[in-house]
């Protein structure tokens, strides 16, 4: 594993990273794993490489959820912890299986100041992507989480199954099904098995920003 392909590390000064790759243990990450719940006060810092791709989810009482947020090798979670902070509200949930680094919280001044930079890039997602719940219906939503999901991982062919995505957008299944078949019906992916193929960046990108009415995701239940 080349800790230099990941982002983060690879914005630090050659003395921080060889600091990180002495300290850091290689792990391979599962899709469905759990790296971070609410009420974790301490944990360890992933720093992501090939393939790997983690959803940021926050969970309501009844078990249902939203994804607000989803890290690739361009960065890491459990940055928070470096911070001193605890997990908060978030459930940290591996969408795409893949390779990572994993350590204990670093407190060196320099790194900490490009965490809390990488930190500050992921709250402009969850906004966005909150934003997006509120104004755009299913198709889009849909076509915004594939995009997301193909630049965090930088593969066109993504193990996504309709479960996980009603999971992840905070919907039914039936809508995630419609939408996705709506998304193929356009020429813009195409289906089979829990794998998404896409075939149209550019046309999904298009149905990814468009906004729209009320959105049915409003309806959490899950069928």
């Amino acid at each position: 594993m080349n800790l230099l392909h990941n982002g983060l590390v690879a914005q630090r000064p050659p003395a921080d990273q060889a600091l990180l790759l002495r300290r850091c243990e290689p792990v391979e990450l599962k899709a469905g794993e759990v790296l971070s719940a609410p009420g974790a006060a301490s944990g360890h810092v992933h720093f992501l490489l090939s393939g790997a791709s983690v959803a940021m989810v926050v969970r309501h009482g009844g078990g249902g959820g939203l994804a607000v947020g989803l890290t690739g090798r361009e960065g890491a979670v459990g940055l928070q912890f470096a911070l001193g902070l605890g997990a908060g509200h978030f459930t940290w949930l591996v969408q795409s299986s893949g390779a990572a680094l994993q350590r204990l919280s670093n407190r060196r001044l320099g790194m900490l100041r490009t965490f809390a930079g990488d930190l500050w890039g992921v709250s402009q997602e969850v906004a966005e992507l909150a934003a997006s719940a509120q104004v755009q219906d299913i198709q889009a939503r849909l076509a915004r989480w594939i995009l997301l999901s193909q630049a965090r991982t930088h593969q066109t062919e993504l193990h996504l199954t309709h479960v996980h995505l009603a999971d992840m957008l905070g919907v039914r299944r039936a809508g995630i099904t419609q939408a996705a078949n709506n998304l193929k019906d356009l020429g813009l992916v195409d289906y089979r098995r829990g794998r998404i193929q896409i075939l149209n960046l550019a046309g999904l990108a298009a149905v990814a920003h468009a906004p729209q009415g009320a959105p049915e995701g409003r309806d959490r239940d899950k069928k």
